[in-house]
């Protein structure tokens, strides 16, 4: 199979050997309605590879474009995309591109639900998007602190190994996470390790809820979240963003960008400390409460750098790749444990996008992501180890090769066929029954974007999943939407498989007493999604409501098994072990809300309602609460080159459910952030930020071992300074 996708990328490009014809150019200007110009807007030609960025001056060239008939665009964060046709027999010079500003996100392209462009308003598979001003209005210290400030729909419950994340009632192996389309992979203690995705480096977030898209496997059942990193098509680009709060809490990211007219390069660097925080001074031991040392949230040191790298070989080939490297420093105290926990993932892609007319073109892809555990002493025992030895814990490693065909069939219908090899590899000595296993999944997947009429679009898919362990199984998609005036109808259905991963299957450990086992004996869990929701957009408002319901069969999860004989010398006071739940359901409803009021005020907010139950069992599903709430009142002034904007931001949320231990309670957190931009230029702009986290300084100071609602320290402050300098 590797064979195969090596040869088709060999054809691809020698494709790009193409005899030389006749160029010509296109120059011109992008302005806002007044007249203003827009530094730093993308403008393209539309199915090519062919672009740029305007300058300080909102100037652009497009230079050796064929003679033919083409659609120039251009787009600008918070204005709507412009688009024109143009028939180029010779050079054009001074094109005036006007571009509209947007009154909400409905201008804003997304992408991920299809793979193609789509303004959010128009989305055939429904989307939830966060652009860039509510991630910078949120102004959060780390991803779990932005997801919840932004979407009722998350849910985390945070402990000092990582988070175990929920979108509407499912945890973390059925949500995919992506960073620009790449999988993140490898977990920490069955946890997403989020500390890998940085929010001063996120441009946007999409959301894709249940295996609705076929594009990304149907063991996205709860969804997908695509997360856009900022990139400048500048001709030199420097950003530079930094974060400081209470208990020495610590972010900064810097992004370098360069293009022209055959490379571009992108460099981030980011790194983040905290010295942690205790929010209760006591453990539970059994059935006593004892003092600890524990900390609520370990401190840690993390950092993360990547570099990608972009070659237009031709106006229709272009071959891309990058790598990153990431570490996260764990630490616990001495009087806690003899060790800390370390993480490090390495990364690498490469690809090519070849255009193989102007309305169809074919990519590959190929990612590979290696993550690694252990365990870091930090202090010496005789004979054993000494300070600072690391001890390999486990070792995953994903290779994801994708080849995808994408072609417009006139004005109306676009089909997307592709087909995707992912090879998985698990190593963990004494923790693995076989100290290694591995395992392959083959996928061949068809998309069919078909508008009807003028006010009707389905998105119709396939997806068929050839796995070692599990046999072939076909997965089918649809979606549509229907518009009528200022409203949008929008119904999807789904089919979805999730294999038991490596871990669930095979891996072993004890942690406080207990015994986690896995389960050869596991079978694949299949889920049926339903979702129907109605928009209403206008220029001031702008709402969504939907429901759904996920039924999953064969949902795992964690059960209690018997003791067995030798297990109470060895220290072992419980058993627990996967095993498949034959009926499992979410449902429930979301509401979205954006409201643009007078003088510069606006109000926007979310409520999620969840209903998670074991079927067989008739019990609700662990750590889920019902009642999900967000709130968002905004002011937005500027005088000249100074720009105010205030934000006040709320979570809600009430008790989080767990059937054999105390509930976790409910709480509302609210946050207060200040934006202040003192210089706003071509070349420089300067924004500092400040704010207070909890102002009614909530803490959930249950012992340690108990289940919490939320980690949050109580009131803290945060100060942060961004400046860009651009070219």
């Amino acid at each position: 199979m590797e064979r195969f996708f090596t040869l088709l990328l060999i054809l691809v490009l020698s494709c790009g050997l193409a005899q030389a014809q006749q160029k010509h150019s296109i120059s011109g200007k992008v302005t806002d309605n007044t007249g203003e110009a827009l530094t730093g807007a993308n403008v393209y030609i539309n199915g090519t590879t062919i672009g740029t960025a305007t300058n300080a001056k909102g100037e652009f060239t497009l230079k050796n474009i064929t003679a033919g008939n083409y659609q120039i665009c251009a787009s600008f964060s918070g204005f709507k995309r412009y688009r024109e046709n143009i028939e180029l027999n010779a050079s054009i010079q001074n094109l005036e591109m006007s571009m509209e500003e947007s009154t909400g996100t409905l201008g804003e392209v997304v992408v991920t639900g299809t793979g193609t462009p789509h303004h959010l308003k128009t989305a055939p598979v429904p989307t939830e998007l966060l652009n860039s001003q509510m991630i910078e209005s949120a102004a959060a210290p780390d991803f779990i602190n932005l997801m919840g400030s932004v979407s009722p729909s998350f849910d985390f419950s945070p402990n000092t190994m990582g988070s175990f994340m929920q979108l509407n009632g499912l945890g973390n192996d059925f949500i995919v996470i992506l960073i620009d389309g790449r999988r993140v992979y490898g977990d920490m203690g069955g946890m997403n390790d989020l500390g890998r995705i940085n929010p001063n480096n996120i441009e946007r977030v999409e959301v894709v809820k249940g295996a609705s898209s076929a594009l990304y496997g149907s063991d996205a059942i709860a969804g997908v979240i695509n997360i856009i990193t900022k990139k400048s098509k500048r001709s030199i680009s420097a950003n530079h963003n930094t974060q400081y709060g209470t208990y020495n809490t610590y972010q900064s990211t810097t992004n370098i960008d360069f293009n022209s007219k055959i490379v571009s390069g992108h460099t981030t660097f980011s790194q983040s400390k905290t010295d942690g925080w205790q929010n209760s001074p006591y453990e539970v031991d059994g059935d006593e409460l004892v003092e600890t040392d524990e900390m609520t949230q370990n401190a840690y040191l993390r950092r993360n750098v990547r570099q990608d790298l972009e070659f237009r070989i031709s106006d229709k080939l272009s071959i891309y790749g990058g790598g990153s490297y990431y570490m996260n420093d764990n630490k616990r105290a001495l009087s806690v444990k003899d060790y800390g926990l370390f993480f490090e993932d390495f990364s690498y892609n490469a690809g090519a996008k070849y255009l193989l007319s102007k309305s169809s073109n074919i990519t590959f892809d190929y990612t590979s992501d290696t993550y690694k555990y252990y365990y870091k002493y930090n202090q010496t025992k005789e004979g054993k180890y000494e300070a600072g030895d690391y001890q390999l814990n486990s070792d995953q490693r994903r290779d994801d090769y994708n080849l995808r065909w994408i072609s417009k069939l006139g004005k109306h219908q676009t089909i997307t066929l592709g087909s995707e090899l992912v090879q998985e590899f698990y190593r963990s000595e004494g923790r693995l029954q076989h100290d290694e296993e591995s395992v392959n999944t083959l996928s061949f997947y068809l998309q069919d974007e078909i508008s009807l009429f003028d006010d009707l679009m389905l998105t119709a898919g396939l997806r068929v999943v050839k796995h070692d362990n599990f046999g072939t199984i076909a997965t089918p998609k649809l979606s549509a939407l229907y518009q009528l005036g200022h409203f949008n109808l929008r119904g999807t259905y789904s089919r979805g498989f999730k294999a038991p991963t490596l871990k669930e299957q095979y891996y072993y450990y004890e942690k406080r007493g207990t015994l986690y086992l896995g389960n050869t004996d596991l079978d694949p869990q299949k889920s049926n999604y339903y979702s129907a929701g109605v928009d209403y957009n206008n220029k001031w408002l702008s709402t969504n409501m939907s429901v759904y319901q996920n039924d999953v069969d064969g949902l795992i999860a964690y059960e209690n098994t018997e003791l067995l004989p030798g297990d109470a010398d060895n220290g072992i006071k419980k058993r627990r072990q996967h095993f498949n739940i034959e009926e499992a359901r979410t449902r429930g409803f979301d509401v979205m809300v954006d409201v643009k009021l007078p003088l510069g005020f606006s109000f926007g907010g979310g409520y999620s309602y969840v209903d998670a139950m074991n079927l067989t069992e008739d019990i609700r599903l662990d750590y889920v609460a019902r009642h999900y709430g967000n709130v968002r009142v905004g002011y937005f002034h500027h005088w000249n080159n100074y720009h105010l904007n205030v934000q006040l931001l709320g979570r809600l949320q009430d008790d989080k459910y767990y059937h054999e231990e105390p509930n976790a309670k409910g709480y509302d957190l609210w946050k207060l952030t200040t934006t202040h931009q003192l210089l706003h230029s071509n070349k420089v702009n300067l924004k500092l930020t400040a704010g207070i986290d909890n102002v009614f300084d909530y803490v959930d100071d249950v012992p340690y071992g108990e289940n919490r609602g939320t980690i949050n320290p109580g009131r803290t402050y945060f100060v942060g300074v961004n400046i860009n300098f651009a070219n």
